[in-house]
């Protein structure tokens, strides 16, 4: 993140150039991700405008503190496994300096990869490059937190269930996916069962998201602030798109 904003401020003289050009990238990527999972163009359109409406996206799309590198990347190395998938676990792994919160999306990563429409063996070796990845990088990161602190962090049940309620006062201004939430993710199930394969996917994805929030407070001390929802809304709006599709992958 940084190498891209000194880079803004060295090329532009401005350091939210750079930020807004990857705003720019990630509704590109939605829109072709969008598109990619459905093979409509429609949907991709529907996706990118539901996404452009959301007053969190709205609120980080030129910020330099919490830029949109790391939910680019990751969304970019979902769509790296149709157009080429050796290089989705090089983008999931430029997603982590970014912001190491993607290495907890792994579990959905990896179930995406399976549902893909790719041989078995790409789907093993993604997955596994993926996995690997992640998880050397976690245990390196994890024993030399232990190292250097010594202390481990204790689970809290209460910091955990109000996670749950920082979504609802996280994006409160955004009252589409406030409004529609529970029914996309219902209708994402009911249309993963009548033929449209990635209904299911981006439901999990969506899900994942949901309970980020909980784990990240429940387990650690941090606190939820509103652009760790930004992916959220990225899946609801490719979700939305997802919804109005009506031919299978």
């Amino acid at each position: 993140r940084y190498f891209f904003l000194k880079a803004s401020i060295t090329l532009f003289g401005n350091d939210r150039v750079i930020p807004l050009l990857a705003s720019a990238a990630l509704l590109i990527v939605t829109y072709f991700f969008t598109k990619t999972i459905t093979q409509k163009r429609f949907a991709g359109i529907v996706a990118v405008v539901v996404l452009m409406q959301s007053n969190v996206f709205l609120t980080y799309d030129t910020t330099v503190s919490y830029t949109n590198f790391w939910i680019l990347f990751y969304l970019l190395s979902l769509y790296m496994v149709y157009r080429f998938w050796p290089l989705s676990p090089v983008s999931y792994l430029l997603s982590i300096p970014s912001k190491a919160l993607t290495a907890a999306f792994l579990p959905m990563s990896i179930y995406f990869i399976l549902r893909c429409n790719i041989s078995k063996k790409q789907k093993a070796i993604t997955a596994g490059i993926t996995a690997g990845i992640i998880l050397a990088g976690g245990i390196a990161s994890i024993a030399g937190v232990s190292t250097s602190q010594g202390t481990e962090e204790e689970f809290s049940s209460k910091e955990f269930w109000m996670g749950f309620t920082s979504f609802s006062y996280q994006l409160r201004f955004d009252g589409l996916v406030m409004l529609f939430m529970i029914p996309l993710i219902v209708g994402l199930f009911v249309v993963s069962k009548s033929g449209i394969k990635h209904g299911e996917s981006i439901m999990v994805l969506i899900s994942g998201m949901l309970l980020i929030a909980p784990i990240l407070t429940g387990f650690t001390n941090q606190t939820n602030q509103p652009y760790r929802f930004v992916p959220l809304v990225v899946f609801f709006a490719i979700g939305v798109g997802v919804l109005l599709s009506k031919r299978q992958v």
